[in-house]
This record gives structure tokens, sequence and C-alpha cells, in this order.
């Protein structure tokens, strides 16, 4: 099975039926081409939230509080000018927050990441603490480190004590 499948076999909740992401405008908007994985990925779990608490966003949602291009755009204008950790550790990877892609966040206004990569096997996840300097840098697709994260694999240095849920889940809401 792969790692969707696993995060997509956690009991679930909400509102059935397709997620549509606007992939064209999402892929202009902020200069990037997706990976099929992540396309996959939002195509499950766009507009979802894992325990109450971490929220995935979906390409073209009407909703701008969880759109993908929204709040990439304001995030990477947030990360350019506050975070100086964060600048550094991109520049090292031979990125900047500019080219970062925000798929998610949470109640805690904790800030979810792609970092993208010309090989698309290589693209990163960079989750950061809404209210500090802790971070997690994570090799891989969203998908393997939220199902890590979720399963207890990864203890996130971002995520209270508490999240995930001993028994976790999550709300299927494909319209949001």
């Amino acid at each position: 099975m792969s790692d969707l499948d696993l995060l997509g076999a956690f009991p679930a909740y909400g509102e059935e039926g397709p997620v549509l992401n606007d992939w064209d405008d999402a892929e202009k908007s902020l200069g990037v081409v997706f990976p099929e994985h992540f396309k996959r990925f939002l195509g499950v779990f766009g507009g979802a939230k894992f325990d109450d608490f971490l929220r995935v966003y979906r390409a073209g949602a009407e909703n701008p509080n969880v759109d993908l291009v929204h709040r990439t755009l304001a995030a990477r204008e947030t990360m350019e000018r506050t975070r100086d950790e964060i600048r550094d550790l991109l520049a090292e990877r031979g990125s900047s927050p500019s080219e970062l892609v925000r798929w998610g966040g949470t109640d805690n206004a904790d800030l979810c990441f792609l970092i993208p990569h010309e090989d698309p096997d290589r693209w990163a996840v960079l989750t950061v603490i809404g209210r500090g300097d802790e971070y997690d840098l994570y090799e891989g697709p969203v998908e393997g480190y939220l199902l890590r994260v979720l399963r207890g694999d990864l203890v996130s240095e971002v995520f209270p004590e508490d999240f995930p849920d001993e028994e976790p889940s999550y709300e299927h809401n494909p319209r949001i």
C-alpha cells in the first residue's frame, strides 16, 4: 500500500465527493509545476482537516483562507520579511521563500510548506511553527510526512504534544 492509501485508511467523516483543484491557475500563479504525487495528494485530501487541527488547502478554493494560491502568496511575503533561520535553511538548499508552496496550516498558525526542486522526487516538506523558531524538514512527499506524524513515527518539533490524537482521523471536506 502507498502512503497515500495508508492515509486514506484513517477513519474519515464529513462530505464525500471529488476534490476539485485548479492546477493550471495554481501553477501559473505560483510559477511552479507540481509533481504528480502532490496532485494526487490534494486530489484526495484537499480541504481535509486532520484531527480537527491541521487543514490541507485546495488549489482554487473559493474561500481565500483555504486556497493554496492565496495562502502561498501571503506566506511567501511573510517568510521573506520575518524568518531569518528559514531563509538561511532555504539558501543552503538553493531555494528561497519566494519559491515555497503553502499546502496547509494548523489552528495554532503553524505553516506547512513544500520546498520545490527541479527533480519532482526531491521536493521536501517544511513545517514552521507560527510563533517561535521551531521547524520540521522532511525529505519526501507530503503524504509520507503526514503519515509518519499521524502514526507517531516522526515527532514534530512544531506540532503540540496532543497532536495527533491516539486514534487519528480526518474530516473530508472537498468543497471548502
